[in-house]
């Protein structure tokens, strides 16, 4: 098994309650660097359409489960709560309510039903802080996937698990390629 990391791209449907515009928001939850933050500054306060990014990592392969991670801290005022909520385009797949009793990194649990590289294409997610006060740092997506069978390296840019022939021999009777093992 093998995993990729997929972050935020793009801007949310929207923000509100939080320090920086949806652009920056984007930009400092999918940074990878928990030195920024996105900080809370209002009761009432949201992130709703989080696009994250594709990776051509897990195409063809099998997915066996996403985990939605979030990093956060309090702001200053207490132990703040984050329900988080993972959607496949319209279709809720995941909630579930973190609270960072201090700075750390903190995660959904590992969803695994019916998965696909589409699927994982067109993840969002909705962050919505309780009225504490956070500091979001970063939020990402953990891809654990079984790479397809089939050739073992990119051939003109084309992924590994889409080769399943090399001049029509199957390549699994492939040992050597110009002498090269």
């Amino acid at each position: 098994m093998a995993t990729v990391i997929i972050r935020p791209t793009g801007e949310p449907n929207s923000t509100t309650g939080f320090d920086v515009s949806d652009g920056a928001f984007i930009e400092v939850i999918g940074d990878g660097d928990d030195g920024t933050a996105a900080t809370q500054n209002s009761t009432t306060c949201s992130a709703t359409g989080i696009e994250f990014g594709n990776s051509s990592s897990y195409s063809g392969a099998t997915i066996n489960s996403i985990t939605l991670s979030v990093t956060a801290s309090s702001s200053g005022r207490g132990t703040p709560s984050v329900t988080c909520t993972l959607f496949n385009g319209n279709t809720q797949l995941q909630t579930d309510e973190l609270t960072f009793s201090s700075a750390t990194t903190l995660s959904l649990s590992a969803y695994s039903t019916s998965l696909t590289p589409t699927i994982v294409d067109n993840l969002t997610a909705t962050i919505d802080p309780d009225t504490t006060g956070v500091a979001l740092k970063e939020v990402f997506i953990t891809v654990d996937y079984t790479a397809g069978s089939g050739y073992s390296n990119k051939v003109a840019g084309i992924a590994a698990a889409s080769v399943s022939k090399v001049s029509t021999l199957v390549t699994a009777n492939i040992g050597k390629i110009n002498t090269v093992d």
